[in-house]
């Protein structure tokens, strides 16, 4: 690509003011929310690029004067649609954090029922068997938290090898996606179909886990539609036990990142003992329900916002 090409690439740097006169021109109106409005939400609040992302969700005009402006398109729900992407990450989040503590208090618990484990070996097997290159990721990433505030004292304690570390001392050591591969080594190790599945559900928890943790938008996505259907067997007979159809189930879950949220949902569902946890993440979703009824009833006129956000609710129904 030349220089002069990645120079006619570049968009300019708006102003708040020409951010709103550069929606007007698109077709979007300001009768549920100002200009004045929004201006100080734009300079205060969040950013236009941020904000923008939830345009694809709308349909534009073909033809015409109007052509390529957009269809029912008011700030307000845009403003909406980011309150709400906000509040799902906030409700997705601590889901995440749960369902990784769960399997990894069951990897332990499962490890001392097997009386030929001693924990040392399972370390030592799991990094033998890992080729050159993850070997020496995995050596350098618990390296680096040598110096950690948190996890420091730890690999000061153990050394950096985590080939002779204790299992229940390398989880705590590994990221999420390292965890996973544990997860996946001992299923294979003890011939664990169930753990198998929810090594998968693991992965799948993870992509949300980092979207959230990193405030990336999810409802934006919610309009692509990818390929065949490679859902967990399982999560596909819970989806069917909800009583949602079928045509409905192959829609959703061919988007990604509905199948990635209702994995994790279900997979919440199925591990995550009951406590106070359960409870909490009961009265997240919930309130997390009700705010979805509410723009979804702004957007009433919009079949992908209001059916994907009618998805999640009947999930919530079913599994909280």
């Amino acid at each position: 690509m030349t220089e002069s090409s990645n120079t006619e690439q570049r968009k300019a740097m708006l102003t708040v003011d020409k951010q709103i006169a550069h929606l007007k021109a698109k077709g979007v109106t300001f009768d549920l929310c100002s200009e004045d409005e929004t201006a100080a939400y734009l300079s205060n609040r969040t950013y236009y690029f941020k904000l923008a992302a939830y345009r694809v969700l709308f349909d534009k005009r073909v033809g015409g004067e109007r052509d390529g402006q957009y269809v029912n398109l008011d700030f307000g729900h845009l403003r909406a649609l980011a309150s709400l992407d906000r509040d799902l990450r906030y409700a997705l989040l601590p889901l995440t954090l749960d369902v990784e503590h769960a399997a990894r208090t069951k990897l332990v618990r499962i490890a001392t029922e097997h009386e030929d484990e001693d924990g040392y070996s399972i370390a030592a097997d799991y990094m033998a068997s890992l080729n050159h290159n993850e070997r020496r990721r995995r050596e350098g990433d618990i390296k680096s938290l040598e110096n950690d505030a948190y996890c420091g004292a730890l690999v000061r304690r153990y050394g950096s090898r985590p080939d002779a570390m204790p299992t229940w001392v390398l989880m705590e050591l590994f990221s999420f996606g390292s965890f996973a591969s544990l997860y996946l080594f001992c299923a294979n190790r003890w011939a664990d179909p169930a753990m198998e599945d929810e090594h998968y559900m693991l992965r799948q928890a993870q992509f949300v886990r980092n979207a959230c943790a990193h405030s990336s938008n999810l409802i934006n996505g919610f309009e692509i539609k990818g390929g065949a259907v490679e859902s967990n067997a399982d999560v596909e007979r819970a989806l069917a036990r909800t009583g949602l159809s079928h045509r409905v189930r192959t829609a959703k879950m061919r988007n990604p990142r509905l199948k990635q949220i209702a994995t994790l949902m279900y997979l919440h569902s199925r591990i995550v003992p009951e406590g106070s946890g359960k409870r909490r993440a009961a009265g997240d979703m919930a309130t997390l329900k009700a705010r979805m009824g509410e723009t979804s009833e702004l957007l009433n006129a919009n079949d992908t916002v209001r059916s994907s956000l009618d998805f999640l609710a009947k999930l919530i129904d079913s599994w909280f």
